[in-house]
């Protein structure tokens, strides 16, 4: 990367309710058995004992909005900056029953709110569904092509906030939905934060029923396609991992013996010690994350590690950062960065 982009700020907000896993398996029981009904036995224990989660924080009474809105103004606080400095704002939810439902969205996206709320009424906006919990490399991705091809934007927000349908908390074979959002701020030639060396991102779209938002009576279902997961997503899961993994130390002339901090999605602990095995690193490579308090959050895992990651003074300067995950598309994403 020839631009000088630095992630300015990333903070997070989750709702104060939170859930026993074991209560959102028994409420949604049903659900969780038609899952898991066509794998065998022992993909199911498997599936069930490899989670890693106590709980998970529901948005309850609270709006999702609300916690996207919190997100961005901790994120413009932390970077020093005002709304009016943001040129692009770019919102990269994968779902939720707000972002769906005409009645409260109209049929816009959280960055149409946003820009209002917070100030930012000349900012571009823009916004997608693609990518799932690999959304964030996309849209690092998608704001350095614009900001690479137009130098007056300077400074960008990206946002993303999930919360499960009601009854759709359990996503097994793979893990249980907890609600988030969260916020990073890019700028160019910025003066603190970690430099972006490099953003790699794939997708099989040949995989995208894998996991999918379906209408039925009336209301929204996650539905999770375990026999696709299992026969036709796993098998090559971790290699595509590693083939971006790769191709984006190769970009920057760097291996996995440079990496300082490898951060990773909150899926599963199965899911992170899979992630570990593939790179061949040790027992208790990757850092402690509050996965068991708060449920895989889709993208935002990534951003709530890294602010966790900062709050403990783990990251110091000049350390390189390895972010990592993947989604559903199928999406496959890494970005590189030198803190």
């Amino acid at each position: 990367m020839n631009m000088n982009v630095r992630i300015a700020a990333a903070a997070y907000a989750v709702p104060p309710t939170d859930e026993a896993v074991e209560s959102v398996l028994e409420r949604e029981r049903i659900r969780v058995e038609n899952s898991l009904s066509p794998l065998s036995p022992e993909s199911r224990r498997k599936a069930v004992e490899g989670l890693g989660l106590n709980r998970v924080r529901v948005c309850g009474d609270k709006h999702l909005y609300d916690l996207i809105l919190e997100a961005a103004s901790k994120a413009i606080a932390e970077a020093g900056i005002t709304a009016r400095d943001i040129h692009l704002i770019l919102d990269y939810s994968t779902w939720s029953s707000e972002s769906w439902s005409s009645e409260s969205s109209q049929g816009l996206s959280f960055a149409h709110r946003l820009s209002a709320d917070l100030g930012a009424e000349t900012a571009m906006i823009l916004s997608f569904k693609v990518g799932g919990c690999a959304g964030l490399h996309v849209a690092i991705k998608t704001a350095l092509g614009w900001m690479n091809t137009d130098e007056s934007i300077q400074t960008v927000l990206l946002v993303t906030g999930d919360a499960a349908p009601q009854g759709n908390r359990s996503l097994l074979p793979i893990t249980m939905h907890g609600d988030a959002s969260s916020a990073v701020i890019l700028r160019r030639e910025g003066p603190e934060g970690p430099v972006l060396l490099g953003v790699e991102a794939m997708t099989l779209g040949h995989l995208h029923n894998a996991i999918t938002m379906v209408r039925t009576n009336g209301h929204l279902d996650i539905v999770v396609d375990a026999l696709c997961m299992e026969r036709e997503v796993m098998p090559i899961y971790f290699l595509n991992m590693l083939r971006m993994v790769n191709q984006a130390l190769a970009a920057s002339s760097l291996s996995l013996n440079d990496i300082d901090h490898f951060i990773y999605s909150n899926i599963s602990r199965r899911d992170r010690e899979g992630f570990c095995k593939m790179l061949g690193l040790p027992k208790g490579s990757l850092p402690p994350t509050p996965m068991e308090e708060y449920g895989h959050t889709f993208a935002s895992d990534l951003v709530i590690n890294y602010v966790h990651m900062r709050r403990e003074g783990r990251i110091r300067p000049g350390q390189l950062l390895l972010l990592a995950s993947a989604g559903i598309g199928f999406t496959w994403g890494v970005t590189l960065a030198r803190a």
